[in-house]
């Protein structure tokens, strides 16, 4: 590559953050709540945002210029993202926005993350409540389409089912709007729990559900179970905690009873999928002792637990991989 278009190339790599730090502030200003796939013009989007047309109209042609949104005679209106961008839409990434807008600022501190192994760690001991809100939100953006295709896929009929670091309690949640007879129950971090019991009431299910503060590395519930949930948690995990875990599902798990897994999986060379490559990079912010796994290692690991009949799934709504296996 001549050096002409090695420095373009570095360049436009640099300059990437602009469009991110467009689409986040479009959200903060609240364009997206504004914008539908009919066009309105410059005013009427000032007015509903009691703004100034003159400040507002460089963001929406910008936009427009990276092709995220459209324009006609009539005004502005959102075309080609329609679906994730409109908030009316059950595809809505919305939650997502938000959610990264909370990695940009931990990715300001990279490179003290590298240097501090304990940045990770005093960055949960300052966690409020709020930024566990923002956190399940964007959280609950991914898991939900990935929730569906569980519940819709594998039967949960008459099921006891343990959510483990349960987040948003999206999965356990859906599983059980879907399949009235299941029970569970979710635990997690205090900060967590919190939001778990608002959303549990929200959705009348405390019949079905309970939540419990819980660290699952110091204590883990004894009761028998049909499945055990595992989404999202292994990557926080050192191998040391991660096969005490894996240890103790197992020990809780009915005969024939199911570990669901999912997470962020490398292949052997560590240096794809991209996405798991770029999440490898987060988890040096966001957990002290985890990491992103190979395929091969956390199959090592449910073999080495006398996990049977493990299944590798890539097809579900996700870039992540979701992983069965029995007792």
């Amino acid at each position: 590559m001549e050096v002409e278009e090695q420095t373009r190339k570095l360049k436009e790599m640099i300059n990437s953050y602009k469009l991110t730090y467009l689409i986040i502030s479009a959200n903060e200003i609240g364009i997206w709540d504004c914008l539908s796939d009919q066009s309105k013009d410059l005013l009427q989007i000032a007015k509903d945002l009691t703004l100034e047309a003159s400040r507002l109209e460089p963001i929406l042609n910008a936009l427009t210029s990276y092709k995220i949104i459209s324009k006609n005679k009539k005004g502005y209106y959102l075309d080609e993202y329609d679906k994730v961008l409109n908030k009316n839409s059950e595809y809505n990434q919305l939650g997502y926005i938000n959610f990264a807008q909370t990695i940009m600022a931990k990715y300001q501190n990279l490179a003290e993350a590298v240097k501090d192994k304990e940045f990770a760690t005093k960055q949960f001991k300052e966690l409020t409540e709020k930024e566990a809100e923002s956190f399940m939100r964007g959280m609950e953006a991914n898991a939900i389409p990935q929730a569906e295709f569980i519940a819709n896929t594998y039967d949960f009929e008459n099921h006891k089912i343990l959510d483990v670091g349960a987040g948003a309690g999206t999965y356990l949640i859906t599983v059980a709007k879907k399949y009235k007879t299941v029970t569970g129950k979710m635990i997690d971090l205090p900060q967590m729990v919190k939001l778990q019991n608002k959303k549990i009431e929200k959705e009348k299910l405390e019949a079905q559900i309970i939540s419990e503060e819980c660290n699952y590395n110091e204590r883990f519930p004894r009761e028998k179970q049909d499945d055990v949930f595992l989404f999202a948690v292994v990557h926080q995990e050192s191998k040391e905690n991660l096969n005490k875990l894996l240890k103790n599902i197992y020990s809780v798990l009915n005969p024939e009873g199911r570990l669901f897994l999912t997470s962020f999986f490398l292949n052997e060379d560590k240096i794809s999928p991209e996405f798991s490559v770029q999440f490898a990079v987060e988890m040096l912010m966001n957990s002290n002792n985890g990491r992103v796994y190979t395929h091969s290692e956390i199959q090592d690991l449910m073999v080495q637990n006398k996990f049977k009949e493990i299944k590798r799934i890539d097809d579900i709504p996700s870039p992540a991989t979701l992983y069965i296996a029995k007792k």
